[in-house]
């Protein structure tokens, strides 16, 4: 009986995390409670990781970051001391980049949420766009990619990566996240 007893104990204390505006427990004895509606999905290269939500049927990936890095360096590989300078010098010219999918890709890691959590997540990368007067989102031209860009808050650091805004999203949208990640494998590991 006492046995029983610490691990009832113990599930209420250190196992469960209830979460009153989401109106569900995360339990790491009894599960997850939550009413899953859909699946987002996480796409690494290695180095970068967006975030892939859906929309309309379609799925559209976000991925945050310095729009040189983005725009101007084909690989990582392509990198050099002189594009991370520039970076440094020129913080703030940070972008969304847009990309969209007709179907999964099997190389996606997927995430399962609930109604709030999908709604959060899509209202979060809302809320990181830099909107014009209208309240449109501002387009960057890429003229070497093609590639849809626009104008997005914050400031890239070496503190503040592109894989820290990813898991920033996820940390505000209820989902399991880092205090801090920096590189991409910080933030697959939860889910992988």
């Amino acid at each position: 009986m006492k046995k029983i007893i610490i691990i009832l104990v113990a599930s209420v204390f250190i196992g469960c995390d209830y979460n009153p505006t989401v109106n569900h427990q995360k339990c790491l004895f009894f599960g997850d409670t939550r009413k899953i509606v859909d699946t987002v999905y996480l796409n690494d290269n290695g180095v970068h990781v967006d975030l892939v939500l859906p929309t309309d049927g379609e799925y559209t990936s976000y991925g945050w970051g310095a729009a040189h890095f983005f725009m101007n360096i084909p690989t990582w590989n392509d990198a050099s001391y002189k594009d991370y300078l520039h970076v440094s010098n020129n913080r703030e010219d940070v972008v969304i980049r847009e990309i969209r999918h007709y179907n999964k890709q099997d190389h996606w890691i997927p995430v399962l949420v609930d109604k709030y959590q999908l709604k959060m997540l899509h209202r979060n990368v809302k809320k990181s766009y830099v909107l014009d007067s209208n309240g449109n989102k501002i387009r960057v031209i890429d003229t070497i990619n093609n590639g849809w860009y626009y104008k997005a808050k914050g400031k890239y650091s070496l503190l503040y990566t592109c894989n820290t805004w990813t898991n920033e999203m996820l940390k505000k949208s209820d989902l399991y996240a880092r205090k801090r990640a920096i590189f991409s494998k910080d933030i697959i590991n939860l889910y992988d």
